[in-house]
């Protein structure tokens, strides 16, 4: 037996729902703070290594799953 439930609720309810905490305003404030940081041209702030160390991560992640699922299809001689 098979039982499908289908709930309809915005992003918002679903993380009040699961009691998530609400950093719309963390994240407004940060990225403003980063913009305005960009505009003054700071000394010493570089937004590019702030967020390298995601982006690289990222390629590295990217290519671990091309591996596997070259694996998977038969792509990869062993």
């Amino acid at each position: 037996m098979n039982i499908t439930v289908n709930v309809e609720m915005t992003p918002e309810d679903l993380r009040r729902i699961m009691g998530l905490p609400d950093v719309q305003e963390f994240n407004r404030e940060v990225m403003a703070q980063m913009l305005k940081k960009m505009q003054e041209g700071v000394e010493g702030y570089d937004p590019m290594a702030f967020f390298k160390p995601g982006v690289m991560g990222n390629a590295d992640m990217f290519k671990q799953w091309a591996d596997m699922f070259g694996k998977f299809s038969g792509g990869a001689k062993s």
